[in-house]
C-alpha cells in the first residue's frame, strides 16, 4: 500500500522535465570547461607567438650602436603612456591604445648594457639572458617574458606582457559561458514546460473524459488521443466491455433466478395454506406452518428485489415530468398498510410543492424508505416525513426512531446485498441499493445520518 502512494505522486512530466534540465546542464558544463580549457591554452599560444613575433620585428628594425652619433643618445627610451583603460569593455582612443601600457620590450648588448627599453618596465632586465619563454614578477606584477638573441646585431632583445591580458580573456570567456547558460536554462524550461502542456494536453482531456462518467455508461471510447496512448485506450476499452458482459451475464442470472423462483415460491404458499386448514389449533404442526410461512415471505420479498434491481439496472431512459409531491407520499403509505398502522405519522409536505421525477420509480423509493423505518422503529414511535423546496432542490426527508447506525454502517448502507445484521434475517440487503441507485439517474443525492435522540434520517436531495 505505501509503494502505491509512493507511485500516486510519482510526475512523469516533472521527472522528463528534470532529466532534461539536468542533460542540458550537464552537456552545458562540460561544453564550458572544454571550451574555457581549450580557449586557455590556444591564448597562450597565440600570446607567446605576439610576443616571438614582436622580438623577430625589433631585431628587423633594430640598428647597430655604431649608427648612433653619440653614446649618450644609448639608452633609448620609449615612453608608454597609461591610456587608463584596464578592461576590453572599455574603449580607448587611437593614440592611447588599450593595454598599450600592459606590454613592455628591452634590448640589451652581449656584454648586459642596456640599448633600448619601454619606461613602463624600468631598465632592470626582466631577463635571465637564456633564450626562451619565462616568467617573471615586477612590481606587484607577473609578466610572460620572451628573451631572443640576436645573431645578425649581437643584442638580446627582450618582450613582455602582463599575466593580466591573458587572465583577462581566459574570464571574459568563463563569463560567457556562464552567462549563456543561465539565459539558456530557464528559457529552456519555459519552451519545455510549454511543449509538454501541449503534449500532455490529450491525457489530461483523456482523463476529465473518464472521470466524467458516470458508473453506469460502459460504451467503448472514442476519444482522438496520440498514437502512444492508443494502446492505454484499447486497453480500457476491453477491460470496460469485460465489466459489461459481466454485469450484464449477473444481471440476467439474477433476473432468470428471481423468475424461476416465483413459480416454487408460489406453489409452496399455496400448499402451506392448504396444511392450515387440516391442522388443528392447538396442534404442534401449527408452529411449523408458521416457520414456512416467514420462511415463504422472506423468499418472496428477496425475490420481488431482485426482479427490481433487474428492472431498475436496465433503464435506458427515465420519464421525467412534474409531479406534486404529497399525492405520491399518500399513496406509498397507502401502499403499506397495515404495515403504517402500529406508528404515530407526522406529515410536512406542502401540497404545492412539485419536482420533476419519473413518478413510478420516485415512489418506489419512498415504499422503500417508509418500509425501513417501520420495519427498524419500535411500535408506537413517531416517523416524520418532511419536504422543503432549497434553492433549486426538493429535499424530502424520513426521520425514525430505530435502532440507528454507526458510521461505519452507513457507509456500506447503499451497498447491494449489505445488511447490518445478518444473523436477523430482515430484507435482502438490496432495499437502499435500488433506491440510491433510482436517485442517482434523478441527479439527486441520498444521504443516511444519525438521528438526535435516536434513530435515523434518510434524505432525498432531487432537482426541482
Amino acid at each position: 500500500m505505501n509503494r502505491l502512494k509512493v507511485l500516486d505522486v510519482y510526475s512523469l512530466r516533472l521527472l522528463l522535465t528534470l532529466l532534461m534540465l539536468s542533460g542540458i546542464s550537464v552537456s552545458v558544463g562540460i561544453s564550458s570547461w572544454f571550451s574555457t580549457r581549450d580557449s586557455k591554452h590556444q591564448i597562450e599560444e597565440l600570446f607567446d607567438a605576439q610576443m616571438l613575433q614582436s622580438a623577430k620585428m625589433l631585431e628587423l628594425f633594430y640598428h647597430d650602436e655604431e649608427d648612433f652619433k653619440a653614446p649618450q643618445e644609448l639608452p633609448q627610451v620609449l615612453h608608454v603612456p597609461d591610456s587608463q583603460v584596464s578592461t576590453f569593455a572599455e574603449k580607448a582612443d587611437a593614440l592611447k591604445l588599450a593595454y598599450e601600457h600592459k606590454l613592455a620590450f628591452q634590448i640589451w648588448s652581449e656584454a648586459g648594457q642596456a640599448l633600448v627599453f619601454s619606461d613602463n618596465i624600468g631598465r632592470q632586465p626582466i631577463t635571465k639572458f637564456v633564450q626562451g619563454y619565462s616568467k617573471k614578477v615586477f612590481e606587484g606584477e607577473l609578466w610572460h617574458v620572451f628573451s631572443f638573441f640576436s645573431v645578425k646585431h649581437k643584442v638580446w632583445i627582450v618582450t613582455a606582457q602582463q599575466d593580466e591580458v591573458r587572465q583577462e580573456l581566459v574570464s571574459q570567456i568563463m563569463h560567457n559561458a556562464v552567462i549563456v547558460p543561465l539565459i539558456v536554462v530557464p528559457l529552456t524550461l519555459l519552451i519545455v514546460s510549454l511543449l509538454f502542456y501541449i503534449l500532455f494536453r490529450p491525457l489530461k482531456s483523456f482523463e476529465r473524459e473518464l472521470m466524467a462518467r458516470s458508473p453506469n455508461d460502459l460504451t467503448p471510447l472514442t476519444m482522438s488521443l496520440p498514437k502512444e496512448l492508443v494502446p492505454v485506450r484499447r486497453a480500457l476499452n476491453q477491460y470496460i466491455s469485460s465489466i459489461a458482459h459481466f454485469i450484464a451475464r449477473e444481471r440476467r442470472f439474477s433476473a432468470d433466478a428471481a423468475h424461476e423462483l416465483k413459480t416454487p415460491l408460489s406453489v409452496i404458499k399455496l400448499h402451506q395454506q392448504g396444511l392450515e386448514g387440516l391442522v388443528g389449533e392447538g396442534d404442534a404442526e401449527r408452529i411449523h406452518l408458521a416457520a414456512i410461512d416467514a420462511g415463504v415471505k422472506h423468499m418472496s420479498h428477496t425475490v420481488e428485489q431482485l426482479l427490481l434491481l433487474a428492472r431498475v439496472d436496465s433503464i435506458a431512459e427515465l420519464n421525467v415530468q412534474p409531479h406534486p409531491l404529497l399525492p405520491m407520499v399518500e399513496d406509498a403509505l397507502n401502499q403499506l398498510m397495515p404495515l403504517i398502522t402500529d406508528y404515530e405519522w407526522n406529515i410536512e409536505v406542502d401540497a404545492a410543492l412539485t419536482l420533476n421525477c419519473d413518478r413510478f420509480y420516485l415512489l418506489i423509493v419512498l415504499k422503500n424508505i417508509i418500509e425501513n423505518a417501520c420495519k427498524y422503529s419500535p411500535d408506537e414511535t413517531q416517523i416524520c416525513i418532511s419536504a422543503a423546496l432549497t434553492d433549486a432542490y426538493v429535499e424530502i426527508k424520513i426521520a425514525d426512531r430505530g435502532q440507528g447506525m454507526t458510521h461505519e454502517q452507513i457507509a456500506s448502507a447503499t451497498e447491494r446485498f449489505y445488511r447490518v445484521n445478518e444473523n436477523e434475517g430482515i430484507g435482502a440487503g438490496l432495499g437502499l441499493s435500488i433506491c440510491h441507485h433510482i436517485i442517482d439517474l434523478h441527479q439527486g443525492q441520498l444521504t443516511i445520518t444519525p438521528r438526535e435522540n435516536g434513530g435515523l434520517v434518510v434524505t432525498l436531495l432531487l432537482p426541482q
